[in-house]
């Protein structure tokens, strides 16, 4: 089987896409193609006809749609499948040669050509009755401004074509639209998983079931939306494994689950860090894909300071440890570029900082996190607001402009968990960050928590770099470079306090 380079749809040749366009032109083809199957809202769509009847006469809708998809590098052997789904055989005839040989399999060549052939002729037209297919730069701009187009999804991301396979589902055989659907969910899963794992380590399915004593209930951590976790021996080591478990409520959860997956290999296998939680392998071939983290015995930061066991209560001295190495590894994550970006997390908070026996902070759960902006730019803007709300910035939600300010602002609300053993989340009357910002500055001690004696000044320079992090404006926030060299002197302070005898002392 050759093999072909790759072909985004911007490198389409000419004589091929106008051919295409005028296909799907005919009947407002073109129309389903973007709702059904690229998955842009009515609105677009409709923003792009008028878009088009403000233009010069005889434009073509079907290849300003076309333009548009070509701004997130979706590629020809999307465009395939696609065209598979619609069932517009002539249209993937046309583009055949344009994609990989596997995906031919789609449909059968031969039986086709008597019913393309008189199609094909049609399309013979004189090159003065195609269509106008250029935007300028301007226009460009505005329709990805105005039709709402950076979905936030990383330029690396979309290069290797996850953004249309996420959309669309997995393309290994020639299905009708109805049996794709059908499609057993966890296959579709493996699919994703298998291309994301990169040089992980696989491990067989039956080692993770002997590991969790056959996923006995009593070696469940945790459950969420998508999966469950369990505690496992694997090769004499402690380890956490994730059985990915698809809910078939809708495509939408699907795509989401899909894509927060692959979002987490591709984050764990290309950032490590002693900060940063370490992936050990992942496993298909049995029911479920899974993947296997390092076991973090020392529990959720969540967990351990709203714990009602004073025993497993971090002390002032080790949440100081914990807010300098959670700093450390968002720093890295935001200094260590690829692809001249930034790695944003998106998700800090107290139950996604694990601790490990020592209880040194290990940053998980990175699902949700994205590239940044390069150097030229403060800022990308994202069409959906993800993250838990009260640790997500007002700016943020106010205007999607993403950057690593976002995490600065998420980490200033866990150093305030850190000071005051209160929840960000399920307040009912007021936000964590207002009853700090409000509090009266020199009554501030009476938020601390009292629980752990000692130590004042921790807990307020936990509260001064804490406000430093929540500045209302993006601008006014340091980089967590800043944030982690502030809080390096508060543990340079503390030391030097405890040797001449005031200050930071434990009974102090």
């Amino acid at each position: 089987m050759s093999s072909k380079p790759k072909m985004y749809i911007h490198q389409m040749p000419y004589n091929e896409r106008r051919q295409l366009c005028v296909i799907l032109d005919r009947n407002e083809l073109w129309v389903e193609l973007g709702i059904k199957h690229m998955q842009y809202d009515e609105d677009t769509i409709e923003k792009l006809k008028r878009f088009i009847s403000m233009g010069p006469m005889g434009r073509s809708p079907s290849c300003e749609l076309l333009h548009l998809w070509s701004h997130q590098n979706h590629t020809v052997d999307e465009l395939f499948i696609l065209l598979h789904r619609m069932g517009l055989y002539n249209g993937m005839y046309l583009i055949k040669d344009l994609v990989e040989d596997k995906y031919h399999k789609l449909f059968n060549v031969d039986h086709l050509t008597g019913l393309l052939s008189s199609e094909l002729k049609k399309l013979r037209i004189p090159d003065s009755k195609v269509p106008s297919v250029d935007f300028d730069n301007t226009t460009k701009e505005t329709l990805n401004k105005d039709c709402g187009l950076d979905n936030g999804v990383s330029s690396e991301c979309n290069e290797s074509g996850i953004v249309g396979r996420l959309l669309n589902g997995p393309v290994d055989n020639a299905l009708s639209p109805t049996q794709n659907q059908q499609l057993d969910s966890n296959k579709m899963l493996t699919a994703h998983v298998v291309q994301s794992a990169g040089a992980t380590p696989l491990i067989p399915y039956e080692d993770l079931e002997v590991a969790t004593q056959n996923w006995s209930t009593s070696r469940v951590l945790g459950q969420g939306g998508f999966g469950t976790v369990f505690r496992g021996t694997w090769k004499c080591t402690q380890v956490a494994i994730k059985r990915l478990e698809t809910k078939l409520n809708s495509k939408k959860d699907l795509t989401e689950q899909i894509r927060q997956s692959i979002t987490e290999l591709h984050c764990l296998n290309t950032y490590r860090h002693d900060n940063i939680l370490p992936l050990y392998g992942y496993s298909i071939g049995g029911p479920y894909p899974c993947l296997i983290y390092q076991y973090m015995s020392g529990g959720s930061l969540d967990s351990r300071i709203r714990t009602n066991d004073i025993r497993k209560l971090l002390n002032w001295p080790k949440r100081l440890t914990v807010a300098i190495g959670t700093a450390r590894g968002l720093q890295f994550l935001h200094t260590t570029l690829h692809n001249n970006k930034p790695l944003i997390h998106g998700d800090i908070k107290s139950a996604n900082i694990l601790l490990d026996p020592m209880d040194h902070p290990r940053i998980g759960d990175f699902g949700l996190a994205r590239e940044g902006p390069d150097n030229n730019y403060t800022h990308i803007k994202v069409s959906r607001i993800q993250g838990t709300l009260p640790y997500l910035p007002d700016d943020f939600l106010r205007s999607r402009h993403f950057s690593t300010k976002v995490d600065t602002y998420s980490f200033g609300m866990v150093l305030f968990e850190l000071a005051t053993a209160m929840s960000a989340s399920n307040r009912k009357t007021i936000f964590l960050k207002d009853q700090v910002i409000n509090h009266p500055p020199d009554r501030i001690f009476e938020l601390k928590d009292n629980r752990v004696p000692g130590y004042d000044c921790i807990f307020s320079e936990l509260i001064r770099i804490g406000k430093n992090c929540v500045e209302k404006r993006a601008k006014d926030r340091p980089e967590m470079v800043q944030v982690l060299l502030m809080l390096e002197e508060v543990a340079k302070m503390k030391s030097e306090s405890g040797k001449s005898n005031d200050g930071c002392l434990e009974d102090s």
